[in-house]
């Protein structure tokens, strides 16, 4: 039952102004929440060191020792700034540019790209750098830890404990492993694409059919096997990627592609189940369940989803609870949930009605707050 009536609160008028601690938006032009700022989003976003507009052009100020690193880019012709180790850069694409760390590449320097292009990558294994050149990238590469290739004739790559080669690129490639703690221990593959491939290592071994689409693989763990747990399992894909069965001892799965999938993760401690999800439609319908089988979550895309917390029925009803705290609203039309940027921007529009329940009471407000109510519990 209604336990009051009020109008309109002075901070709010309809859907186009709104302020509340630490929040002002005057939509769709303006909108300042903590640290971010929105101008007609997306076209503009700032937040406190950082800035861009329409996705092209981005300004980043770096906390650096001096208080001076920065980086400016125009995405994808031109990038300038400073870093507390490498000084300025600046780089103007494909001419010539200096960056020190952009995507996965560090000390990026590039000459008519792709003529010329030289980077560095960490090896985290030993903490050592690796020095890339390239000639016509990909065609020449060569690598200051003895990797070389002249793509796509002949080409040769040391990763950790292996040694990797091909030949015409991809129909002849082979490797060799050294004994390893982390993958599949000492061995060695090969693989004539299209028509088959073998994989023998102390830990897998594989035997590939038209590769990728027919393979049986076999692997085992003695880390598990010590431990007294299930150590072996094989995995038959026939044809990838429309049937798949896995039983192994970290996950069991079986893959009907876009039909059906099950898959079971399990505990490295004890070998049971941790948790699993079930798919129909590949990814349109989602069961995630525990452990002991109970339902966590469930998904169909877009329509529905409801976890412990949140419900969703889209593009009605939406019902998030965090701290004892559920908030709710109707309508909801974007497909994907809680969008921060869309929240402070635009979902005030289309959100006619909106509600906050306590432990004790509930909050209601219709049509932007020019009708509200509370109800206790």
């Amino acid at each position: 039952m209604l336990s009051s009536l009020l109008l309109a609160a002075a901070f709010q008028i309809g859907p186009f102004y709104q302020q509340k601690e630490d929040y002002h938006a005057l939509r769709p032009f303006w909108s300042h929440e903590g640290e971010t700022t929105d101008v007609l989003w997306p076209l503009f976003t700032s937040h406190r060191d950082w800035w861009r507009f329409a996705y092209i052009l981005n300004w980043h100020d770096y906390n650096d020792s001096k208080g001076e690193g920065y980086q400016f880019m125009f995405l994808p012709l031109w990038f300038n700034g400073r870093d507390a180790e490498k000084g300025a850069y600046a780089g103007l694409f494909p001419i010539y540019g200096r960056h020190p760390h952009i995507l996965m590449a560090y000390d990026l320097e590039f000459a008519l790209w792709p003529l010329w292009t030289r980077y560095k990558t960490p090896r985290p294994s030993t903490g050592e750098w690796l020095e890339t050149k390239a000639v016509l990238f990909p065609l020449l590469n060569w690598r200051s830890d003895g990797s070389w290739a002249f793509w796509p004739l002949y080409g040769v790559k040391h990763h950790r404990e292996s040694t990797h080669r091909y030949a015409l690129w991809p129909i002849a490639t082979w490797a060799f492993y050294e004994k390893d703690r982390d993958t599949s221990g000492a061995g060695h593959s090969w693989m004539f694409w299209p028509l088959f491939g073998r994989v023998s290592r102390e830990r897998e071994t594989q035997t590939m059919f038209l590769p990728p689409f027919f393979s049986w693989t076999s692997v085992q763990s003695p880390a598990l096997a010590a431990r007294g747990l299930e150590s072996e399992g094989f995995r038959l894909r026939c044809p990838w990627p429309f049937f798949e069965y896995e039983t192994a001892p970290l996950r069991d799965r079986i893959s009907v592609f876009p039909l059906y999938e099950n898959s079971v993760l399990k505990s490295h401690a004890t070998g049971g189940a941790e948790s699993s999800v079930t798919r129909f439609g590949w990814r349109l319908v989602e069961i995630y369940r525990d452990g002991k089988g109970e339902i966590e979550e469930t998904r169909v895309f877009p329509f529905w989803a409801k976890g412990k917390d949140y419900l969703r029925v889209w593009p009605f009803w939406e019902t998030d609870e965090s701290d004892g705290v559920a908030d709710s609203r109707f309508l909801c039309l974007v497909p994907i949930r809680w969008i921060p940027a869309v929240d402070r921007n635009w979902a005030k529009f289309w959100t006619l009605y909106e509600s906050r329940s306590f432990p004790g009471r509930t909050e209601h407000s219709l049509f932007w707050g020019i009708i509200r109510w509370k109800t206790e519990k």
